[in-house]
């Protein structure tokens, strides 16, 4: 009984994620069209907003993900592994494309920021012609491929546990 409480915590942490989430995906995609940095500003700090459910849900989520292996004897399995290693290179990418893009549109746009954990006031703002340079480097493509289609092959191996 025990196992499906942590596995029940697994899913909503997972369900709470994603949902938290959901701010920062919508920022990405909408905000490389905008031009107001009011506006940009706003969606920066929506996404901002929702970053400590997101972090807790994660952490939820990845330690019930990574208990439950060991409850249920699954640690001989390859796709429990291939799961744990997608994941965490999700994770790795994500806080380095945050780093590149969100943070620094951030600076770039007049807000207060963090680089590398550290926390800097907010500056003057770029010019509209910086600011839409730095939009258009950052690879929407490469977030998907990511943040959606490398989660759907973790999904994939938990749920039909291929091998």
């Amino acid at each position: 009984m025990f196992t499906k409480w942590i596995l029940f915590l697994h899913v909503l942490s997972a369900i709470t994620f994603f949902l938290a989430h959901g701010a920062s995906a919508a920022t990405a995609f909408r905000i490389r069209k905008e031009t107001d940095f009011e506006r940009i500003r706003a969606m920066l700090d929506l996404s901002a907003s929702t970053f400590m459910a997101m972090l807790v849900s994660f952490l939820v989520m990845g330690l019930s993900g990574l208990a439950l292996p060991f409850m249920v004897k699954l640690w001989d399995k390859w796709w429990v592994w291939i799961s744990i290693v997608l994941m965490v290179g999700v994770v790795v990418w994500m806080a380095m494309f945050n780093e590149k893009g969100f943070k620094h549109l951030r600076r770039l746009v007049g807000l207060p920021y963090m680089i590398g954990g550290k926390e800097f006031p907010a500056e003057l703002p770029a010019s509209t012609e910086e600011v839409a340079a730095h939009l258009k480097k950052i690879s929407l493509h490469t977030l998907v491929i990511v943040g959606y289609v490398i989660p759907t092959i973790v999904l994939w191996l938990m749920v039909f546990k291929p091998f």
